[in-house]
């Protein structure tokens, strides 16, 4: 099997075994054995557990960053785009379960290394929320870059919450979803241009 190809199918398994505990009580045994490789392989492709634990957290968040920075077109309306980038948050936490866990569930660790990759994912995903709610308001009104910043972090913090509910409620339609948490941007955007003025 070429190397990305297996390194690919260690991260998926990886993800699975992760998003059932947590880093401390993941087994590399059990890893090694689900992806049917033998753990000093294992060792030779990450280093170590929190090498992989590191990869495997660069991988699904960076492809949560990319996803809500591709999801809408300039050509859409703000409310447009805005719907757009929550569905497609919405997708990405239904098809990455796992991913979803591991990255905003189950990455408590005393691990410095690994503290400060979520710590960047995190600002990372605020950069691409920020996006999102400047695009929401109507030219040429223009947030405060400390208000922008501000309803990003809260949006962020909701989007999680909502997300971790949602996995427990998986008979919510994601439409139904989408519209509570695209009112809920709204209604912190439309706060924000109120003070401004």
């Amino acid at each position: 099997m070429p190397r990305e190809d297996r390194e690919k199918l260690i991260l998926d398994v990886a993800g699975q075994v992760f998003a059932r505990g947590d880093y401390h009580s993941s087994s590399m045994d059990e890893i090694a054995a689900l992806a049917e490789i033998s753990k000093p392989m294992l060792y030779t492709y990450f280093g170590s557990k929190e090498g992989l634990y590191l990869a495997y957290l660069d991988q699904t968040g960076g492809e949560l960053v990319d996803r809500l920075r591709r999801a809408a077109s300039p050509d859409d309306s703000p409310l447009g785009r805005l719907r757009a980038r929550i569905l497609e948050f919405l997708a990405f936490v239904e098809e990455y379960r796992d991913g979803w866990i591991v990255l905003f569930r189950g990455s408590t660790t005393s691990s410095a290394p690994v503290a400060a990759e979520v710590a960047e994912l995190r600002l990372q995903v605020v950069a691409a929320v920020r996006e999102m709610v400047e695009d929401a308001v109507p030219e040429p009104i223009e947030l405060p870059p400390l208000a922008a910043d501000g309803i990003a972090h809260a949006i962020v913090g909701a989007g999680e919450s909502l997300a971790n509910w949602w996995l427990e409620h998986p008979e919510v339609p994601r439409e139904n979803v989408a519209d509570w948490y695209v009112g809920v941007v709204q209604a912190a955007v439309s706060t924000a241009i109120r003070r401004r003025g």
